[in-house]
């Protein structure tokens, strides 16, 4: 299939035709309503979530007074009101709170590793999280503890509008992208599935480019014709200036975007040596809720 996506889930957006009531939720402050503007937000992320643009930012919430530990567990509540949460599995790099010492969803050479050591981490380019199992979590939710000093920017895509656009300039790419890639190994399965896949919810996407080309090699399996050129041209429009939103997060904000549907990256940032200022991110994932 390489026509345009129709049905279910979140609708195609750009940047220039996102409105940010769309998307932007403020958390309410000391309002009269109580846990009924609570419920309100809530509501208004899981529409967003499902019949919007796959994404929301609520902003403002209140951490004063709560250590890094405790912020984390204020995300994993809230992301339970919308999903099943996920248990994040043992190993650094399902870390739950996201430091530039976290290791981070691509590896990366020694002098990057020097480089965040010393608190200047490099751009991540859009892709999608995946867990320790087959499948890839529905939810992901970030909650901006600490920004950096400077970058550090959010950047979310539209894999509907990626696919689109694929499908109108470079069908023969899209057809690519349908066809099964290697995704990496766990102890017991091999990681196999398309870029995109249409399911019962909508188009789904899986991406990470690093994880593709060493799931590739694991296998054994070298791409075959046209495949390669194929990921190189979606790697273009996903780093499309015109494709990406960025978003840059305060203290307080909380991301909460389906992975199967956007994809995510930062900006390159920079940080103070001191390891309590520097820019941290709560992580959590979580399943679709169970259907009623």
């Amino acid at each position: 299939m390489t026509g345009r996506a129709e049905g279910p889930g979140p609708r195609a957006w750009t940047p220039d035709t996102l409105d940010e009531q769309d998307w932007v939720v403020p958390w309410p402050r000391s309002s009269p309503g109580g846990p009924h503007d609570a419920e309100d937000v809530v509501a208004r992320v899981a529409h967003g979530l499902r019949h919007g643009p796959g994404l929301a930012l609520v902003r403002g919430l209140e951490l004063d007074g709560l250590g890094d530990p405790e912020c984390a567990e204020l995300c994993r509540r809230f992301a339970a009101r919308l999903g099943t949460v996920l248990p994040l599995p043992a190993g650094p790099t399902a870390d739950d709170l996201l430091t530039a010492e976290t290791a981070p969803a691509v590896e990366l050479s020694a002098a990057d590793r020097a480089r965040q050591r010393e608190g200047d981490a490099r751009t991540l380019d859009p892709h999608t999280d995946r867990s320790h199992g087959p499948e890839s979590p529905w939810l992901l939710g970030l909650l901006c503890i600490r920004p950096a000093r400077s970058g550090g920017e959010s950047l979310l895509v539209s894999a509907r509008a990626v696919h689109d656009r694929l499908a109108e300039q470079d069908p023969s790419a899209l057809h690519h992208l349908y066809q099964d890639f290697h995704f990496g190994r766990g102890p017991d399965f091999d990681r196999v599935s398309p870029v995109f896949q249409q399911r019962q919810h909508g188009l789904h996407v899986r991406y990470n480019r690093y994880w593709i080309e060493r799931g590739q090699r694991e296998a054994g399996r070298p791409f075959p014709p046209g495949r390669l050129a194929a990921l190189d041209t979606l790697h273009g429009v996903l780093t499309d200036p015109g494709t990406v939103l960025r978003v840059p997060l305060r203290r307080g904000d909380l991301l909460l975007l389906d992975n199967t549907a956007v994809l995510h990256g930062r900006t390159g940032f920079s940080d103070p040596a001191g390891p309590g200022e520097r820019r941290c991110l709560a992580r959590v994932w979580a399943d679709r809720p169970a259907a009623r």
